[in-house]
């Protein structure tokens, strides 16, 4: 096997890792929002099937936003532009689906709310979500390739991935 043979994921793959992980973590979310609010120990989870593209959506944009600003700006800094891009994401497509009575979240019972649509209570969650999803989620995907498995690649291509090496130390 040649180092031709290993390909980067694509965008479209990239697009579905992004869209699984929101939903994973929306239907976790709900579950444990359940358990703390009514201590319901079912920890039922539940989202839309409209969450799927926009997630996808919305971390592809956050990968390009990433790739962008990576050597120029501090975290801190990156995660208020990833916060500041999920509610711009949230509340864009929130309203085309209102317009079709078609957005399951309403976040009109919070305080800080804007139409329904977004919440200022969720500032530190995205703040936060911003840097899980740039550490782990986009750093992750990005080293995700479609080939042979490892063991099959030439000796090269395990060097400079770091396989050889990580098994001598």
């Amino acid at each position: 096997m040649t180092q031709q043979h290993v390909q980067p994921l694509s965008a479209l793959g990239r697009f579905y890792i992004y869209a699984i992980h929101g939903y994973a973590t929306e239907v976790m979310f709900t579950a444990i929002w359940e358990f703390a609010v009514n201590q319901n120990w079912k920890f039922p989870g539940n989202t839309s099937v409209w969450s799927f593209p926009i997630y996808g959506l919305s971390l592809c944009m956050l990968e390009q936003l990433y790739l962008h600003m990576k050597d120029r700006i501090h975290i801190l800094g990156r995660a208020v532009v990833y916060m500041l891009s999920t509610y711009i994401m949230e509340f864009s497509t929130g309203y085309i689906l209102k317009k079709f009575d078609a957005c399951p979240w309403d976040y009109t019972p919070f305080e800080g709310d804007f139409m329904g649509l977004i919440t200022l209570e969720y500032a530190p969650l995205w703040f936060i979500g911003g840097i899980v999803v740039e550490k782990f989620v986009i750093r992750y995907t990005r080293h995700m390739y479609w080939g042979p498995p490892v063991e099959e690649l030439p000796v090269m291509s395990r060097l400079l991935n770091g396989e050889i090496k990580a098994k001598h130390m």
